[in-house]
């Protein structure tokens, strides 16, 4: 009796395990087993509103899951099944079932979005070509409604998304970088007044066109204060043929863009204007481009040099100082030629 009870116990026993993996062994197949895609991403999209069921039949037919059942009943045994994001999925190399649940409802698609790199200096005709370049503005557009914030548009890498572009982009766009200039400029002008930071941004500005490094920044920005306390032209090229843009920008109702690499300083220092720096004392009437972070903490900072005078040699790599007329004219002689 109890020989045949035990024959009993095992083949339960037996009958259990043979039950379990023919349960277990499935689901860890078609679960838990990698499928191997290649390393040519499968593109998949999702659309908004589209069920689990129908996201699965998509992924079977691209070969991403073996089981269109087991993907459903996973998502809802886990509560994913109202989770999955809508995009556009690129899917590469070996991916178990929950790794592409984890990368649907993380929403690990193919960015929407535009990268944006507005560089340290850019004047507005630039950020208006730069947005010309990867089609989101007609020439003008931008440069056209804010030429008067030039040198408070913070220069930074901006992300665009364009399903969610308002109607008025353009004056969003702005907004993020205008709040982006204060707040990264709001320890470092804080406890000035809207004249001191004013002032500050304005040779910043200029210290983007004149100057390179950082050390080249701050001596030049020590010369700029030298000719400022001793009454002295600033003459300086940069602000002379921003001027010039400005004026012909102005013409057109900045509906074209201006290059100010195109301009010519011999002409338009006879030109008398707000940013003829050979004709008018001090500074300009305003920034002549956006600055970053270094070039206004150098306008904070100057180094202090008895220098009144600067160049920048013709291939851009070398700034040349001098403190006299004559050295001036001797450097301009050897590194320019002129």
């Amino acid at each position: 009796m109890e020989t045949k009870y035990l024959k009993l116990r095992y083949l339960a026993i037996a009958t259990g395990v043979a039950i379990a993996l023919i349960v277990v062994i499935p689901i860890f197949y078609f679960v838990y087993i990698p499928v191997y895609v290649g390393n040519t991403p499968v593109k998949v999209n999702v659309e908004d509103g589209q069920s689990s069921r129908t996201i699965a039949r998509t992924l079977r037919d691209r070969g991403l899951i073996r089981s269109e059942f087991a993907f459903t009943s996973y998502v809802k045994l886990t509560g994913e099944a109202s989770s999955l994001k809508a995009g556009n999925y690129n899917f590469a190399g070996r991916l178990d079932l929950p790794d592409i649940v984890f990368i649907l409802v993380n929403g690990l698609s193919e960015s929407d979005d535009i990268r944006l790199l507005i560089s340290e200096g850019f004047n507005i005709w630039e950020i208006d070509k730069r947005l010309v370049d990867i089609n989101l503005i007609k020439e003008g557009e931008f440069s056209s409604r804010y030429h008067n914030d030039e040198g408070y548009l913070f220069p930074d890498t901006y992300r665009i998304n364009r399903k969610d572009e308002t109607p008025d982009f353009i004056g969003s766009l702005r907004e993020r970088m205008s709040d982006n200039f204060n707040k990264k400029t709001a320890s470092l002008l804080g406890g000035l007044s809207l004249a001191e930071s004013r002032e500050i941004i304005i040779i910043a500005s200029i210290l983007e066109k004149e100057a390179r490094t950082e050390e080249d920044m701050k001596l030049v920005s020590g010369i700029i204060r030298n000719r400022l306390r001793l009454g002295i032209l600033l003459q300086i090229d940069a602000t002379v043929i921003y001027g010039a843009c400005r004026r012909i920008s102005e013409a057109n109702n900045y509906t074209k863009n201006c290059d100010v690499t195109f301009q010519s300083p011999a002409a338009e220092i006879k030109i008398d204007g707000p940013y003829n720096t050979y004709m008018r004392k001090g500074l300009p009437s305003g920034p002549i481009s956006n600055p970053g972070q270094k070039a206004i903490e150098a306008a904070l900072n100057p180094a202090q040099n008895d220098y009144l005078y600067y160049l920048s040699t013709r291939d851009g790599s070398q700034m040349i100082y001098s403190k006299t007329p004559a050295e001036h004219a001797a450097n301009r002689r050897k590194y320019l030629g002129l």
